[in-house]
């Protein structure tokens, strides 16, 4: 008999039809549980949906504010008609979905585990308001240690020593990596490189825009032929572009703000030198990993699963949190014969670990063996 699971989720792709990340991890899911439904948030286009073998996706009909009341009568209706094994809620914000999880494993008597991404602020700060959203995770992760069967974290080293200090027991930390990439359509490639750095994502205070710019201008100072390119769009675009402009190098980045599909994304990896990462805080970043893929290395502060993966000036390089640091070390690195190429292959063969079949199929295991401890 295989388990059933009852998933409180954020992600707002797969009720509107999009076929996103967490699209790929329920059909890993579908595997091993009979059944799966997912809670999601509202959004435009979204709609009830059948995916994969016995994925059942319901939308919220409303607005946030709601939202947990609405978790909580939806998900009281549906454990009515069939008995649930396991709980998962998606953790963040105001944690509408790990407080609805916590109520209904006390009322119906089945264990939820809590998954946390990032936390805001950690290691570093974008936002002022997010030292007051750390302060909030901390209060949520003391409430959900007490009540959780575990608490799910994306990385090693960096969200699990940070819960540790918060005070919860390493018993409960369970250490699943989300970021995955398909080396089928991530892979080297003989395309031309015009572009010296990279950047991909979507463009929010949090990638650290302003030191991503301030690593271009070094660049451009010493190889004044060098181009750059960003591929994403968000609502700090028009501040990128004044930075850009600041900067006095708008004319030499090409920003192309929507890719159609994955291959289209892994060509453009394929163009680039190197990519640049220069966020305060992330889970992983998959970015990073879709590139290393690409034999495209990678330029990276230390957050999520950077510091676990890249060996510095092997196969990548952790950027200082300085500024003016961080590009220095890039055109250091840019002249010395060879090492971007020799890095890129070696970048290649790091990304092994983290296809789409090894890790979403070690987390369907792991909660399908949580699941076990409420079968008959």
């Amino acid at each position: 008999m295989k388990p059933s699971l009852l998933m409180l989720s954020g992600d707002r792709d797969v009720a509107a039809g999009r076929r996103g990340p967490f699209y790929y991890t329920l059909e890993g899911l579908s595997r091993e549980f009979d059944r799966i439904d997912v809670l999601t948030p509202n959004v435009r286009e979204a709609q009830p949906r059948t995916l994969h073998r016995g994925v059942h996706v319901h939308p919220s009909p409303g607005g946030r504010l709601w939202h947990a009341r609405w978790l909580i009568r939806r998900a009281r209706a549906l454990a009515g008609e069939r008995r649930y094994h396991l709980i998962v809620s998606h953790d963040y914000g105001i944690f509408s979905n790990g407080i609805a999880a916590a109520r209904l494993s006390r009322r119906i008597g089945v264990p939820y585990v809590s998954e946390i991404h990032h936390v805001p602020a950690h290691p570093r700060r974008a936002q002022w308001w997010e030292l007051a959203a750390k302060l909030g995770y901390r209060a949520y992760v003391g409430f959900a240690a007490a009540r959780a069967r575990a608490i799910r974290v994306v990385n090693r080293q960096e969200v699990p020593e940070l819960l540790r200090r918060w005070g919860v027991p390493p018993e409960k930390i369970l250490v699943l990596p989300s970021a995955h990439v398909d080396r089928e359509v991530f892979r080297p490639g003989d395309d031309p490189r015009p572009y010296a750095l990279g950047f991909v994502g979507r463009l929010v205070a949090n990638k650290g825009l302003d030191y991503l710019v301030k690593i271009f201008e070094t660049v451009s100072v010493e190889s004044p032929e060098s181009r750059f390119l960003v591929v994403g769009d968000g609502p700090e675009a028009n501040a990128l572009q004044r930075h850009l402009a600041a900067a006095g190098i708008e004319d030499r980045v090409d920003r192309i703000a929507w890719v159609d599909g994955p291959d289209d994304l892994a060509a453009l990896y394929r163009q680039m030198e190197a990519l640049a990462c220069t966020s305060r805080s992330e889970g992983g970043p998959r970015v990073c990993l879709e590139a290393m893929a690409c034999s495209t290395p990678v330029f990276s502060t230390p957050v999520g699963l950077m510091p676990e993966i890249i060996d510095q000036g092997v196969n990548g390089w952790l950027l200082p949190w300085d500024a003016k640091a961080g590009g220095d070390l890039v055109t250091q690195v840019r002249g010395a014969r060879g090492a971007l190429a020799g890095a890129g292959a070696a970048a290649h063969r790091a990304t092994e670990p983290f296809t789409r079949e090894r890790i979403l199929s070690a987390y369907a295991r792991a909660y399908r063996d949580l699941a076990a401890e409420s079968l008959p």
